[in-house]
Protein backbone atom coordinates (compact mmCIF):
# COMPACT_ATOMS: atom_id res chain seq x y z
CA UNK A 1 0.00 0.00 0.00
CA UNK A 2 1.26 3.42 -1.16
CA UNK A 3 -0.75 5.69 0.92
CA UNK A 4 -0.77 4.94 4.73
CA UNK A 5 -2.42 8.25 5.99
CA UNK A 6 -6.43 8.67 6.26
CA UNK A 7 -8.02 7.61 3.07
CA UNK A 8 -11.24 9.28 1.34
CA UNK A 9 -13.98 6.93 0.00
CA UNK A 10 -13.85 6.46 -3.52
CA UNK A 11 -10.47 7.43 -4.48
CA UNK A 12 -7.51 5.91 -6.28
CA UNK A 13 -4.39 5.54 -4.34
CA UNK A 14 -3.12 3.43 -6.97
CA UNK A 15 -2.42 0.24 -4.42
CA UNK A 16 -2.82 -1.97 -7.72
CA UNK A 17 0.46 -0.58 -9.05
CA UNK A 18 2.25 -2.52 -5.80
CA UNK A 19 1.69 -5.98 -6.94
CA UNK A 20 5.33 -7.39 -7.86
CA UNK A 21 7.28 -7.27 -5.19
CA UNK A 22 10.46 -8.11 -6.77
CA UNK A 23 10.02 -4.99 -9.77
CA UNK A 24 10.90 -1.74 -7.84
CA UNK A 25 9.44 1.19 -9.77
CA UNK A 26 8.01 -0.60 -12.35
CA UNK A 27 5.73 -2.91 -10.39
CA UNK A 28 2.26 -3.43 -11.30
CA UNK A 29 2.79 -1.54 -14.95
CA UNK A 30 2.65 -4.25 -17.26
CA UNK A 31 6.59 -4.70 -17.28
CA UNK A 32 6.22 -8.71 -17.77
CA UNK A 33 4.11 -7.79 -20.80
CA UNK A 34 6.33 -5.11 -22.50
CA UNK A 35 9.43 -7.39 -23.65
CA UNK A 36 6.36 -10.14 -24.96
CA UNK A 37 5.24 -7.72 -27.32
CA UNK A 38 6.69 -8.73 -30.94
CA UNK A 39 6.29 -7.77 -34.66
CA UNK A 40 7.05 -10.15 -37.49
CA UNK A 41 6.32 -9.35 -41.31
CA UNK A 42 3.73 -11.06 -43.64
CA UNK A 43 2.50 -10.65 -47.03
CA UNK A 44 -0.57 -8.71 -45.13
CA UNK A 45 0.88 -6.74 -43.27
CA UNK A 46 3.21 -6.06 -39.93
CA UNK A 47 2.02 -8.79 -37.39
CA UNK A 48 1.98 -7.48 -33.79
CA UNK A 49 1.85 -10.02 -30.72
CA UNK A 50 0.23 -8.37 -28.15
CA UNK A 51 -1.59 -9.12 -24.92
CA UNK A 52 -4.94 -7.69 -24.18
CA UNK A 53 -4.57 -5.12 -21.45
CA UNK A 54 -7.51 -6.03 -19.72
CA UNK A 55 -7.99 -10.02 -19.32
CA UNK A 56 -4.13 -11.06 -20.51
CA UNK A 57 -5.31 -13.46 -23.70
CA UNK A 58 -2.59 -13.39 -26.26
CA UNK A 59 -3.62 -12.04 -29.55
CA UNK A 60 -1.85 -11.09 -33.27
CA UNK A 61 -2.88 -8.29 -34.67
CA UNK A 62 -2.25 -7.62 -38.51
CA UNK A 63 -1.56 -3.94 -39.15
CA UNK A 64 -2.44 -4.30 -42.98
CA UNK A 65 0.16 -2.21 -45.47
CA UNK A 66 -2.10 -0.02 -47.47
CA UNK A 67 -2.93 1.23 -43.78
CA UNK A 68 0.62 1.61 -42.75
CA UNK A 69 1.58 3.62 -45.86
CA UNK A 70 -1.65 5.59 -44.91
CA UNK A 71 0.40 6.53 -41.44
CA UNK A 72 3.05 7.00 -42.43
CA UNK A 73 2.19 9.61 -44.89
CA UNK A 74 1.61 11.99 -42.09
CA UNK A 75 3.82 14.66 -41.14
CA UNK A 76 4.39 18.12 -39.64
CA UNK A 77 2.49 20.93 -41.45
CA UNK A 78 0.15 18.10 -43.16
CA UNK A 79 -3.73 17.82 -41.86
CA UNK A 80 -3.63 14.50 -40.40
CA UNK A 81 -4.77 11.04 -42.40
CA UNK A 82 -6.31 8.16 -40.92
CA UNK A 83 -7.23 4.79 -42.11
CA UNK A 84 -11.05 3.92 -41.87
CA UNK A 85 -10.96 3.10 -38.68
CA UNK A 86 -7.98 4.44 -37.07
CA UNK A 87 -7.83 6.78 -34.36
CA UNK A 88 -4.72 9.64 -33.24
CA UNK A 89 -3.83 9.23 -29.75
CA UNK A 90 -2.80 13.31 -29.22
CA UNK A 91 -0.78 12.36 -25.49
CA UNK A 92 1.94 9.88 -27.44
CA UNK A 93 1.20 11.31 -30.93
CA UNK A 94 0.05 7.77 -32.62
CA UNK A 95 -2.21 6.25 -35.10
CA UNK A 96 -4.24 2.73 -33.60
CA UNK A 97 -6.78 0.48 -34.82
CA UNK A 98 -9.92 1.61 -32.86
CA UNK A 99 -11.80 -1.82 -34.05
CA UNK A 100 -10.14 -4.59 -33.16
CA UNK A 101 -11.84 -6.49 -30.08
CA UNK A 102 -10.56 -8.87 -27.68
CA UNK A 103 -11.87 -12.39 -28.39
CA UNK A 104 -12.31 -12.99 -25.05
CA UNK A 105 -13.38 -10.11 -23.34
CA UNK A 106 -14.18 -7.66 -25.86
CA UNK A 107 -11.56 -4.97 -24.70
CA UNK A 108 -10.19 -3.22 -27.69
CA UNK A 109 -6.72 -4.18 -28.48
CA UNK A 110 -4.49 -0.60 -29.21
CA UNK A 111 -1.43 -1.76 -31.06
CA UNK A 112 0.00 2.23 -31.39
CA UNK A 113 2.46 3.39 -34.28
CA UNK A 114 3.99 6.41 -35.14
CA UNK A 115 4.15 7.94 -38.25
CA UNK A 116 7.89 7.62 -38.66
CA UNK A 117 7.57 3.66 -37.63
CA UNK A 118 4.79 3.03 -40.67
CA UNK A 119 7.19 4.59 -43.01
CA UNK A 120 9.97 2.16 -41.83
CA UNK A 121 7.77 -0.97 -41.75
CA UNK A 122 6.28 -0.11 -44.86
CA UNK A 123 10.21 0.54 -46.56
CA UNK A 124 11.15 -2.58 -44.89
CA UNK A 125 8.37 -4.63 -46.53
CA UNK A 126 8.86 -3.39 -49.96
CA UNK A 127 12.63 -4.70 -49.18
CA UNK A 128 12.17 -7.82 -48.29
CA UNK A 129 9.52 -8.57 -51.41
CA UNK A 130 6.08 -8.31 -49.72
CA UNK A 131 4.73 -5.43 -51.37
CA UNK A 132 5.24 -4.47 -54.82
CA UNK A 133 6.05 -1.11 -55.53
CA UNK A 134 2.90 -1.12 -58.02
CA UNK A 135 0.67 -1.00 -54.52
CA UNK A 136 2.84 1.94 -52.96
CA UNK A 137 2.20 3.79 -56.45
CA UNK A 138 -1.82 3.00 -55.91
CA UNK A 139 -1.63 3.81 -52.71
CA UNK A 140 0.38 7.10 -53.11
CA UNK A 141 -2.14 8.08 -55.65
CA UNK A 142 -4.83 7.49 -53.36
CA UNK A 143 -3.42 9.57 -50.35
CA UNK A 144 -2.41 12.16 -52.96
CA UNK A 145 -6.38 12.47 -54.00
CA UNK A 146 -7.36 12.92 -50.61
CA UNK A 147 -4.88 15.44 -49.76
CA UNK A 148 -5.89 17.76 -52.70
CA UNK A 149 -9.69 16.93 -51.91
CA UNK A 150 -8.67 18.17 -48.03
CA UNK A 151 -5.88 20.95 -48.70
Amino acid sequence: MFHKGHRVEGADYFDDLAQRQDAGVFGGLGIEDYESVTESMSPDGLVIRMNCRNCGKQHDVTLEWSELFVCGTNAPGLPLLKPRGWEYSQNNAKLYPDNIPCSKCGEKLCPQITPDEARQRVNDAVQRGLVPMQAVAGWKHQVDMLRSQHG
